[in-house]
């Protein structure tokens, strides 16, 4: 529902054997959804199946009401424009400080990640630490919401412009370590991964 009203099959033309909506379809509330090909959904019918949300009624009524501003306020174009307004911002400031990153994603969900190597993740921590001092809890992936407006992108991408500067002179310095001002991030379930 962040790229396309209905999911995003519908926008690339897949025919899913089965897909599983949730929280994209309610703002948030607890709501699940299942479509797919009836032989594949018949296989479950022979099963107990039991649901986490099955007597909640908050989240059907969300997912009406979030569906209907989905469509009405056309919020997958606006998240696509919000995004490719990040990425070109992350494009132009990297080039501008001669710093190395590589972008992934749907503009909805995009992502970037810097490309030095073992510092990385230190380097990551330090962008991090820099952008609570600009007044940005942030990391390197933006999911991009209705809220977001295009002021809130020009604040966001001054401080980026302003932390990827600090970013290319600690690189180049090689004082990425000693400006942290605590330890380096842990990356998380990363290790349960590899």
């Amino acid at each position: 529902f962040r790229m396309n009203n209905g999911g995003v099959h519908l926008k690339y033309g897949v025919n899913p054997d089965i897909a599983v909506f949730a929280k994209g379809m309610s703002n948030g509330f607890p709501m699940a959804a299942i479509i797919g090909r009836e032989e594949v959904m018949q296989a479950a019918q022979g099963s107990f199946i039991s649901s986490t949300y099955w007597t909640e009624r908050i989240g059907p009524t969300a997912a009406l009401a979030a569906i209907k501003k989905i469509i009405k306020n056309k919020v997958p174009v606006h998240l696509d424009k919000i995004g490719r307004a990040i990425e070109k911002g992350w494009c132009q400031s990297a080039a501008k400080h001669n710093l190395k990153i590589s972008i992934v994603g749907p503009y909805p969900l995009i992502t970037f990640s810097f490309e030095y190597g073992e510092d990385n993740q230190a380097i990551k921590t330090l962008f991090i630490q820099e952008m609570l001092k600009q007044g940005f809890l942030a990391t390197t992936s933006v999911y991009v919401s209705y809220a977001h407006k295009a002021d809130h992108v020009k604040k966001y991408l001054k401080a980026v412009d302003e932390v990827f500067k600090l970013l290319s002179e600690a690189i180049k310095k090689n004082k990425v370590y000693i400006l942290l001002k605590g330890p380096v991030a842990q990356t998380g379930f990363k290790r349960l991964t590899d």
